[in-house]
């Protein structure tokens, strides 16, 4: 009986050493999705330009939104309107309206607009908590995906 038992344990300690020496070698190293070694230092992206660096010359793409709800994303350079204060706040001077010099722009939203605040000319003015356009308004370059994906933004 004791020999059963110990050519059972034997034999089920070889078979687990040799799977496991088949399995070790067989196994290669772990595959980097990015395509370089892991050691490999990260190498800066490439610098992304704006189709259209200046609005109103050209025509600026809207870019798709990602999810419902997503403030509309900006197609061009902000520098030039940045910053903004109290006192001045240039995404006002294209933005108010829906046109600008026979170009369609994307207007402020009415939700953007107070309903007790008026300028000097009855008009409604612009919410105070909305008036920091570039807290929601991020500049996005229309980049190719890093990776390869199937996903399709919801709106325009």
């Amino acid at each position: 009986m004791k020999n059963a038992i110990l050519g059972k344990t034997v034999g089920l300690t070889l078979a687990t050493l040799i799977a496991s020496l088949i399995g070790c070698a067989s196994t290669s190293g772990p595959t980097p999705m990015r395509g370089a070694d892991v050691s490999a230092p990260d190498r800066a992206p490439e610098v992304k330009f704006y189709a259209d660096k200046i609005p109103g010359v050209g025509q600026a793409h809207l870019i798709d939104r990602t999810f419902v709800g997503q403030p509309p994303l900006v197609p061009h350079t902000v520098e030039k309107y940045l910053p903004i204060t109290v006192e001045e706040n240039a995404c006002l001077e294209c933005h108010i309206t829906d046109e600008l010099r026979g170009q369609k722009v994307p207007k402020i939203g009415q939700s953007h607009f107070s309903k007790t605040r008026k300028k000097k000319d009855g008009s409604p003015a612009i919410e105070m908590s909305r008036f920091q356009c570039d807290t929601c308004h991020v500049p996005q370059v229309d980049a190719k995906p890093l990776v390869e994906n199937k996903f399709v933004g919801v709106t325009k």
